[in-house]
C-alpha cells in the first residue's frame, strides 16, 4: 500500500496530513516552517516535528512515506525551495515535490479545474488557472513591497492609522489594542518595535483590529474594508489576463484573514462582483493542505517545481 504526506507551510503555522489512496489517515499542526521569520534550525524542527506527529496519527511510518507534496510561501525563491527539499530527503522516503502555496490551495478550491484562488493569511497571494491551462498571478510579492489584504498589511496599516489618531488627538480603540496585543506600556516603546529590523509580526496584531472593528471603530473598519478593496483588485488583475472577455469565473479564498473576518469576506465578494458580471466567488474557506494531498497523490508528479 502507497503512503502520501500533504503539507501546508504557511507563515504562521504548518499543517501536515497523511492518506493513503483514498482515505486521511492522520494529521498534525505545528508552527510555522518560514525560515525568514524563524531561522532554518527552529524550521527544520518546526517541520519534523509536525511530520513526525501525523505519520504518529496515521500509524505510517516516515520510511513508508511513497510520495511528499509541500506547499510553500516563498517557493519561488531558490534558497527556500532547495532548503525545504533537502529537509524533506532527510525526513521522508519516496518522491517530493516543492510548490508554492498557492498552488496546493487552488488544488484543493478547483480539483484541477479552472477557477482563481485568492489567499489572504500572513501574506497574501493570487493564482488563476483558466479551461486552457493557462496560469498567472498577483501580489505575493513579500510583506514590505506587496502582500496586499494580508494579515501583515492590516496589523502594519492599524499602526499607522493609531499613530495618525495620536497625533490630531482624534479617538480611536487602536491604539490601546495594539499596545495591549504587544503587552507595552509606552508609545515610545511601540514606535521602536514597529521600526524594528528585521520587521516584527504584524499579522499578530488581526485579532485586535477585528476586535476594534466589531466595537465600532471606524478606523478599524475601514482598514478592513481597504484590505478587501486591495484583494479584489489582486483578483481582478488575474480575471482580466486569463479571461479577456466576459465569461463564467468561479473564486475560491482561503486563509485567515478571510477564514476571521466576515466584513472582508463580504466586502471582497461585493467588489468582485461588482467589477465582473460572470464572477461566482465562493466564501467558504478552503483547506489547502489537502489540495497539498491530492498533488502527492499523483502518480506524475515531478521532484521540484518552484512557482
Amino acid at each position: 500500500m502507497s503512503f502520501f504526506l500533504g503539507i501546508d507551510g504557511g507563515g504562521t503555522k504548518t499543517e501536515c496530513v497523511v492518506g493513503d489512496e483514498e482515505r486521511v489517515l492522520g494529521s498534525s499542526i505545528g508552527s510555522t516552517i518560514k525560515i525568514k521569520k524563524v531561522g532554518k534550525i527552529a524550521a527544520g524542527q518546526a517541520l519534523e516535528t509536525a511530520i513526525a506527529e501525523a505519520c504518529r496519527s496515521a500509524k505510517v511510518a516516515q520510511r513508508d512515506i511513497t510520495r511528499t507534496c509541500i506547499g510553500i510561501a516563498g517557493s519561488s525563491i531558490p534558497e527556500v525551495t532547495d532548503w525545504t527539499y533537502s529537509v524533506l530527503k532527510q525526513l521522508v522516503s519516496g518522491e517530493v515535490q516543492v510548490v508554492n502555496d498557492a498552488l496546493i490551495a487552488h488544488r484543493a478550491a478547483f480539483l484541477g479545474g479552472a477557477g482563481v484562488l485568492v489567499i489572504a493569511g500572513t501574506g497574501s497571494n493570487v493564482l488563476g488557472i483558466n479551461d486552457r491551462g493557462e496560469s498567472d498571478r498577483a501580489g505575493g510579492w513579500g510583506p514590505m513591497i506587496s502582500d496586499e489584504g494580508s494579515g501583515f498589511w492590516i496589523g502594519r496599516r492599524a499602526i499607522a492609522h493609531a499613530m495618525r489618531a495620536y497625533d490630531g488627538k482624534q479617538p480611536t480603540s487602536l491604539l490601546d489594542a495594539v499596545m495591549k496585543a504587544w503587552d507595552l506600556s509606552t508609545i515610545e516603546a511601540l514606535v521602536s518595535i514597529a521600526n524594528s529590523n528585521p520587521p516584527p509580526d504584524f499579522s499578530s496584531l488581526l485579532p485586535a483590529v477585528l476586535r476594534c472593528a466589531e466595537g465600532g471603530d471606524e478606523s478599524a473598519s475601514e482598514i478592513l474594508d481597504s484590505a478587501a478593496n486591495e484583494l479584489a483588485q489582486l483578483a481582478s488583475i488575474v480575471i482580466r489576463k486569463l479571461w479577456p472577455d466576459s465569461a463564467e469565473v468561479d473564486v475560491a479564498v482561503t486563509g485567515g484573514v478571510f477564514v476571521h473576518s466576515p466584513q472582508i469576506r463580504q466586502m471582497f465578494a461585493k467588489l468582485v462582483s461588482a467589477e465582473h458580471s460572470g464572477v461566482t466567488v465562493k466564501l467558504e474557506p478552503v483547506h489547502p493542505v489537502m489540495g497539498a494531498l491530492s498533488m502527492a497523490r499523483q502518480r506524475n508528479s515531478v521532484s521540484v517545481t518552484s512557482g
